[in-house]
């Protein structure tokens, strides 16, 4: 199958996939632009002033947290965001850096009027979340959930074999690496409809958006120091790949831990009730007064 096929298919899916949530539950389409102009997209459920805000990962749709949507809405206000060129953002041919997408976070937050919440990061939204905090210091911020990557604590992770920029860079090879990536990412095989969602917006999201965003410009120690400095509660989810690091933050500070023994990087799908009630019961309590 042609390049243009697998897209074209995986992007059909995706809208299905969107559609069938939206008639299910009560799941919103918004949008706002950008300072720069660039029309960015983010899913809203549930209502109140307590808001449970997740940001994705490595060239993820938001459409991959729809289980939270649908389950955490009926306490809070649950919102997830697309990056640009993600999901159903608009696709930008310019910089991806980290000071374009904390600010692209940061206007997304003020158009959402979004005041008290938990921040929620996945997998590369953990280091973004620790960046937009360290960055702007949101007086709103309740609790931060951190799921499944480094906090730079432990033994580096390993480094990815040398062929990876290639293999983004290469029409052929780029299709065939996303497609086992996003498979790779679940222990259990997740609906089609979600796992088509997830290839959409990796396919779309240009290849040197791709690599810049994987590439992060701090050494590690960066955001083990925003983590220190952290002044609210944390949820620390993580597969069993990151035990080491999660003593050692346990070790430093006050934080909650969940290790997710049989689940895949997308924990959160794989065993999504362990994962929703972790969460409510985090919420519940970083909201309190006084916790």
């Amino acid at each position: 199958m042609s390049i243009g096929s697998w897209l074209v298919s995986a992007i059909l899916s995706v809208c299905l996939f969107h559609g069938a949530a939206q008639a299910a539950e009560n799941v919103m389409d918004r949008y706002f632009t950008t300072s720069d102009g660039l029309k960015i997209h983010y899913l809203e459920a549930g209502t109140g002033s307590r808001a449970i805000l997740f940001v994705p990962g490595w060239l993820m749709p938001a459409a991959i947290f729809e289980k939270q949507l649908l389950a955490l809405s009926r306490n809070y206000r649950v919102l997830a965001f697309d990056p640009r060129s993600q999901g159903r953002s608009g696709i930008s041919s310019g910089d991806h850096g980290p000071e374009i997408r904390m600010r692209d976070l940061d206007e997304f937050r003020i158009a959402a009027q979004v005041d008290e919440f938990v921040f929620v990061g996945w997998s590369l939204g953990v280091l973004e979340t620790l960046d937009y905090i360290e960055r702007y210091k949101p007086a709103g911020l309740k609790g931060a959930i951190l799921i499944d990557n480094s906090i730079g604590e432990g033994a580096p992770p390993r480094p990815r074999p040398a062929r990876f920029q290639d293999d983004l860079a290469n029409p052929e090879r780029r299709v065939r690496y996303l497609t086992d990536f996003c498979s790779s990412i679940f222990h259990k095989t997740p609906p089609d409809a979600i796992l088509q969602a997830v290839l959409a917006s990796a396919l779309q999201v240009p290849p040197a958006a791709a690599r810049q965003t994987i590439g992060q410009p701090y050494p590690r120690t960066y955001w083990r120091n925003i983590v220190e400095r952290l002044e609210v509660p944390i949820l620390y989810a993580i597969t069993p790949r990151l035990r080491e690091q999660a003593d050692a933050l346990l070790r430093k500070k006050h934080a909650e831990v969940e290790i997710f023994e049989k689940a895949g990087h997308a924990l959160f799908v794989d065993e999504a009730e362990r994962f929703n009630a972790a969460v409510e019961r985090f919420a519940a309590r970083a909201f309190a007064e006084g916790f």
